[in-house]
């Protein structure tokens, strides 16, 4: 008797256990899921609230120009200008007309700092070619291809010094490259809101070479490293060694690009098409009057 009533209490007792671990279980579950709510409610909201921070911000800074024409001039003949054309930076006997010594480079912004030149940004290039109106009498634009290293080192003090804008294509594959600034330079470029970062593609092929499929990749990889990277709208392309085609124009408008730069020689106007703009390369070996005259020359 004694063993069926041990028995008999034994499960009683397993029941009200099991019971019990049930209603905990349940109310844990619960809680859980109440807690769960609670926090995901407010982190939905808040990430809501930053995209929509974003996207009003990018709108603005992407989308609309900030820069004030009140005061430019409308011209009724078509505007013309130079767009300079430099590369690396640095002293040379090896014959290389790329490369253009630090000091040379200093003498030729100083002397248009002195002779009344006004230095575009992309945005204000882009302003004077589609609206045909200028800031100033005298103006030009200041572009250097790849993203060497020495543009940061030797290029970016003397344009802060003489408070010039200019802006650099960059080849986004040489990202990480000794020879070329890395991303922490050129976001400090970027910030001095005197330097522009614009495309140069992402490995620097002959696009005439490649498929469709091939140029769009690119042009597109290119854009959207330096669109994360600097939140900034990238607006121009720099054609590898001035090789395009009717196929790169196209996907270059395709792809969001306003307007495009050739190594071809001459003044940049909008009846040349915004996809294939002219440049003056500037070579080694100009002091700052021999600078001027070829600029004088161009025009």
């Amino acid at each position: 008797m004694k063993k069926w009533i041990w028995i008999v209490s034994l499960l009683l007792a397993t029941e009200v256990a099991v019971i019990g671990y049930f209603v905990y279980t349940k109310q844990h579950v619960i809680k859980t899921e109440q807690t769960s709510q609670t926090i995901k409610q407010p982190k939905k909201s808040a990430k809501t609230n930053q995209t929509s921070t974003v996207e009003t911000t990018n709108n603005t800074t992407k989308n609309e120009h900030k820069i004030d024409t009140a005061k430019w001039k409308k011209s009724e003949a078509e505007i013309a200008f130079p767009i300079l054309m430099y590369h690396s930076l640095m002293s040379t006997n090896d014959g290389n007309t790329l490369k253009v010594p630090p000091a040379e480079f200093k003498e030729h912004m100083q002397w248009l700092k002195d002779n009344g030149y006004y230095t575009l940004t992309t945005e204000e290039a882009y302003i004077v070619l589609t609206e045909n109106k200028a800031p100033a009498d005298k103006i030009v634009w200041v572009t250097l291809d790849d993203g060497y290293l020495n543009n940061f080192t030797d290029g970016f003090p003397v344009l802060k010094e003489l408070s010039q804008n200019a802006t650099i294509n960059y080849i986004t594959s040489k990202m990480g490259s000794s020879n070329y600034f890395n991303v922490d330079q050129m976001k400090e470029m970027k910030n001095s809101d005197l330097i522009d970062i614009e495309s140069h593609t992402v490995s620097h092929l002959d696009l005439n070479t490649l498929s469709e499929e091939q140029i769009r990749t690119e042009l597109t990889d290119s854009k959207n490293y330096l669109n994360k990277e600097l939140d900034q709208e990238t607006m121009m392309l720099c054609y590898p060694a001035g090789r395009y085609d009717e196929r790169v124009q196209k996907i270059a408008a395709e792809t969001g690009y306003k307007l495009a730069l050739t190594t071809e020689p001459g003044l940049a106007r909008k009846s040349d098409g915004m996809y294939a703009l002219k440049r003056v390369r500037i070579n080694p070996g100009l002091s700052g009057e021999a600078f001027g005259a070829v600029l004088n020359a161009s025009q």
